[in-house]
């Protein structure tokens, strides 16, 4: 908590806004104010947003961080904890799939795609 509103987001979206409301409503209070901290630079990585393929296996011929917007190499966050990415081809998702689960998050018999 010593970092205040400033780095608690949501994981998956990084949005700080709606998501202090969400835990508000949830009874969760953070504190409003800077962080303790004098060098920001140290805890860039915060506010980053994974950006990498974790298949088993990537087959996207550039690479683990190569993403693109639309098409079989956007790069889809588990929509549970946003911790892990995958490529719509490296996971066999078709296009018209909006959200997947990595396998840390899928609970057997939930009916969640897992890759």
């Amino acid at each position: 908590m010593c970092a205040g509103m400033f780095c608690f987001r949501c994981p998956r979206c990084r949005d700080s806004a709606g998501f202090l409301s969400k835990m508000l409503l949830m009874g969760i209070r953070v504190p409003i104010r800077m962080p303790l901290w004098h060098n920001r630079e140290e805890y860039a990585a915060l506010n980053a947003r994974h950006n990498r393929c974790d298949a088993s296996e990537c087959l996207c011929p550039g690479g683990r961080e190569h993403a693109k917007k639309k098409g079989p190499w956007q790069l889809l966050l588990c929509c549970s904890c946003a911790a892990e990415g995958t490529h719509r081809r490296c996971s066999s998702l078709s296009s018209n799939v909006a959200s997947w689960e990595c396998h840390s998050c899928a609970v057997p018999g939930t009916g969640k795609r897992q890759s």
